[in-house]
């Protein structure tokens, strides 16, 4: 029997083979190390909500500390969520550089065009369409 993936020990082995771009993941391990990206996500939405509405310099400066809290974690966590999905991907039989249509230029869409209802529109589905791709079952590999 399969040994079961747990939320704990999937981020323990998503930041122990942060740079093993090499091999298969499973859809487990995919799925909970997404979780946890939500979750971060979604904090950090809480956190800007929650902050001070007013209009202060303390208020301006939180938020810019907000902002450059949320940089720094987004770019710790780049590198061990591609190669998730880079491992991902192959395990599901489909070739990594899928990732640029619907990981990166979703991303660069948000960041340069965001806003404008099409182009969010479009980039939000194609990250929905990354999720589905990332869940889809694993090929088996025979050994002769």
């Amino acid at each position: 029997m399969a040994e079961l993936m747990g939320p704990i020990k999937a981020l323990r082995r998503l930041f122990g083979r942060y740079v093993d771009f090499d091999g298969r993941s499973g859809r487990a391990a995919y799925a909970w190390a997404m979780l946890g990206l939500i979750g971060i996500t979604t904090g950090f939405a809480f956190w800007l909500r929650t902050r001070t509405p007013a209009i202060s310099v303390t208020s301006i400066f939180a938020s810019d500390i907000i902002f450059v809290v949320m940089f720094l974690t987004y770019a710790v966590l780049a590198v061990p969520y591609a190669s998730l999905h880079v491992r991902r991907y192959r395990d599901a039989g489909l070739t990594p550089w899928l990732l640029v249509v619907t990981v990166v230029a979703p991303l660069i869409a948000l960041a340069l065009e965001s806003g404008v209802a099409y182009v969010d529109f479009t980039a939000y589905t194609l990250l929905l369409v990354n999720l589905f791709l990332g869940s889809l079952p694993s090929k088996r590999i025979y050994a002769f």
